[in-house]
């Protein structure tokens, strides 16, 4: 199993990432560190481990250059990413690796994760099912949000993993642009028991806004104008387009910048204009105009 951890500047999260992956039950691992050119101390702090891991250094060209990197070189016969700033449970291998080993049609698991707040240091957990279950459209329910999302939540067959490179166009919602083809019309399992930890911190968030005003909604024109699904997608669009401005609404509203929170918001309700149904988003709403 080879497990890609992309890491820029984040000398301060990275071995705890790399000691969960050390710490698994399963051992038979291949821990691929993509430094996607840091100028902080990772390297020093990955010097006692280097020999128990695969480091690669390249000049900072972005997360999916990165990834992609680490995919070209991975030699597993499965595969996870593991973001440097979570973290995977004990059994978070083992557990997905049994599916997969006991169900030849599946070609990925994706698994509920917990998410983590570094400034409280709390541990959260809302599942979006309870329940196991196995479908062919796990794209749709990605793409819907039915399902909670994390990159280092999925576990493919290499074959499956390799055939698909992330975007190199966005830097925000690259994962669901990749993660979307990979799931599409492929027969997946959903594990309900939580294998990795997600964790939120002031320098993710920060990160975050920036990319989002950078970027805007490309992730949307790189999903769906896409000719790889034939305009089988079409009919998520106006829904996507709609809780993504909504998610952008949120991101700037915490950040406190009303304009952009509520130029968001209305493009929301433009788009679909059942989103003002959202109560909570309408409240934020309306303190912006105050």
């Amino acid at each position: 199993v080879s497990i890609i951890i992309p890491s820029y500047n984040y000398g301060r999260y990275v071995l705890q990432a790399i000691m969960s992956c050390l710490h698994q039950t399963y051992k038979n691992l291949e821990i691929i560190v993509i430094d996607d050119g840091s100028t902080d101390n990772t390297q020093e702090i990955l010097q006692a481990i280097k020999d128990r891991i695969v480091y690669i250094y390249q000049t900072n060209q972005g997360v999916s250059v990165a990834r992609n990197t680490g995919l070209e070189i991975a030699h597993g016969d499965f595969i996870t990413f593991l973001d440097a700033d979570d973290y995977l449970t004990e059994d978070s291998i083992e557990s997905r690796l049994k599916i997969l080993l006991d169900n030849a049609d599946l070609q990925f698991v994706i698994s509920e994760t917990y998410s983590r707040d570094a400034t409280t240091d709390t541990l959260s957990y809302r599942p979006a099912s309870r329940e196991d279950f196995i479908t062919s459209s796990l794209h749709e329910a990605l793409l819907q949000r039915r399902i909670q999302f994390a990159t280092c939540a999925v576990f493919m067959r290499s074959s499956l993993a390799k055939k698909f490179r992330f975007p190199l166009n966005i830097s925000n919602g690259e994962d669901i642009a990749y993660f979307t083809k990979a799931f599409f019309n492929t027969k997946g399992y959903f594990l309900s028991k939580p294998a990795a930890v997600t964790c939120s911190h002031p320098e993710s968030l920060r990160h975050n806004i920036e990319v989002i005003k950078r970027q805007g909604t490309d992730l949307i024109d790189t999903i769906f104008d896409d000719p790889y699904y034939n305009g089988a997608l079409d009919h998520l669009r106006k829904d996507f387009t709609a809780q993504r401005y909504l998610e952008f609404f949120r991101r700037f509203y915490h950040a406190q910048d009303k304009v952009l929170a509520r130029k968001y918001y209305l493009s929301a309700i433009h788009t679909k204009p059942g989103k003002i149904l959202k109560i909570d988003y309408l409240i934020k709403f309306l303190r912006t105009c105050l």
